[in-house]
């Protein structure tokens, strides 16, 4: 009987120690504070939604998830698992004017500035073509700065290869002040600082380097 005793008071011995430590731990997670600027206004998953700008369609937003910071001195949005990006044309049809898709995305809706990682792919409405590993774009300025492994064609198989481009939407143009490999249909050219159409027809390099036809076999490719 008495050794029936002793282990019943061990039992709640045991009791109450265990709900002691859970408090001490449900205490210690309430101290914890939440940070507010890290914590999603909005959270969405498969979405497809238009955007508009002063009451004209602008953008079609594909993304996994998206997630919304409206904190009013930094608000922005997040694109985790990555964003396709198509800029409408104003026509009935709503055409395509640009398309661009990457693996994650920011962008801060004060600056209106949009920043890519990941495998970023364009596509312009004339054929043409860019990839690279990292971009930014500025909305207003309707400026892209295009950085590391960048890989610029047209529709006539015209190629740019360099580590560092800057698109002028507004000026329609292409320029670097880098080292660029430039391939047509008739030679390949090597130099540093290039300016172009937006095209590829049309273009300058300032200090050339190389030049050799295209069919020679000296000249190995990037």
């Amino acid at each position: 009987m008495k050794e029936s005793r002793y282990y019943f008071i061990i039992a709640i011995l045991i009791v109450i120690l265990i709900a002691s430590g859970c408090k001490d731990d449900i205490d210690a997670s309430s101290n914890k504070k939440i940070d507010p600027d890290n914590m999603p206004t909005m959270i969405s998953r498969n979405v497809q939604t238009i955007l508009s700008d002063s009451g004209t369609t602008k953008y079609r937003i594909t993304a996994k998830t998206w997630l919304a910071y409206e904190d009013p001195e930094n608000p922005h949005w997040v694109f985790p698992d990555g964003l396709i990006a198509e800029e409408m044309e104003n026509t009935p049809n709503f055409d395509v004017k640009m398309s661009m898709k990457c693996d994650s995305a920011h962008y801060d809706r004060n600056k209106r500035m949009l920043n890519l990682v990941g495998n970023i792919t364009i596509h312009d409405n004339t054929g043409g073509e860019i990839t690279c590993d990292s971009a930014y774009y500025d909305e207003e300025k309707a400026l892209w700065s295009l950085n590391s492994m960048v890989i610029i064609t047209n529709a006539n198989g015209g190629k740019i290869e360099t580590n560092q481009m800057y698109w002028d939407r507004k000026a329609n143009k292409y320029y670097s002040e880098s080292f660029i490999r430039m391939q047509s249909q008739e030679k390949v050219l090597e130099g540093v600082g290039y300016e172009s159409n937006d095209r590829l027809t049309n273009y300058r390099v300032r200090r050339v380097q190389a030049m050799v036809p295209v069919n020679d076999t000296r000249f190995p490719s990037m």
